[in-house]
């Protein structure tokens, strides 16, 4: 008995397949995924990976654009025409949406975060500039303090990675949620 016949796919399609095989991998064995086992996970022939990302960091950075997408998508910015925001309540809500979104994809962090990959290919600062955008909104709106946005944004993403990083230690979430939401406020208070 042969192997079952290749399914023929655009192009498109089968990038998306080596992508997913490697988002399932990665999700579970984090940084340790190879290219091997993305191909034998994906079924498509190592040439066939390397046709669609030339290195391995292609593929990562992949990965990395679609996670970091993804938690745009799933959490939007509102906007005034969807009525007054509480910049307070906003800047919390991200934060702990960061927490769960990190928790839920710890391999990930591993591989496209926190690895050498990382540091070959650093990702913009793109947390750090989306935190810092609300900042500077939330001080048009007189909601915040007049603190130095950017300065401010890369010190709270800091407390906030490291209160997820807390959590999946296993501290308990609402403690930290808490204390994180308190300084939070206090740090933006007007």
């Amino acid at each position: 008995m042969g192997k079952p016949a290749r399914r023929r796919l655009q192009p498109e399609a089968r990038k998306l397949e080596i992508i997913e095989a490697a988002e399932r991998l990665m999700a579970v064995e984090g940084s340790r995924v190879r290219v091997e086992d993305v191909v034998r996970e994906a079924g498509v022939a190592k040439g066939t990976f390397f046709l669609y990302f030339p290195t391995w960091d292609d593929l990562l950075e992949t990965v990395r654009q679609r996670l970091v997408s993804e938690f745009d998508t799933t959490h939007p910015l509102p906007t005034e025409a969807e009525g007054p925001i509480d910049w307070p309540g906003l800047v919390e809500s991200q934060a702990a949406a960061f927490i769960d979104f990190k928790l839920a994809r710890q391999g990930f962090g591993d591989a496209v975060f926190h690895s050498e990959f990382a540091e070959r290919r650093p990702l913009a600062d793109h947390g750090i500039l989306r935190l810092s955008a609300v900042i500077r909104a939330g001080q048009e709106a007189q909601a915040f303090g007049p603190i130095d946005p950017d300065a401010t944004a890369r010190l709270l993403f800091a407390v906030i990675h490291e209160a997820a990083d807390a959590v999946a230690e296993g501290a308990d979430r609402a403690a930290i949620v808490a204390a994180l939401n308190s300084l939070l406020r206090r740090t933006l208070a007007p």
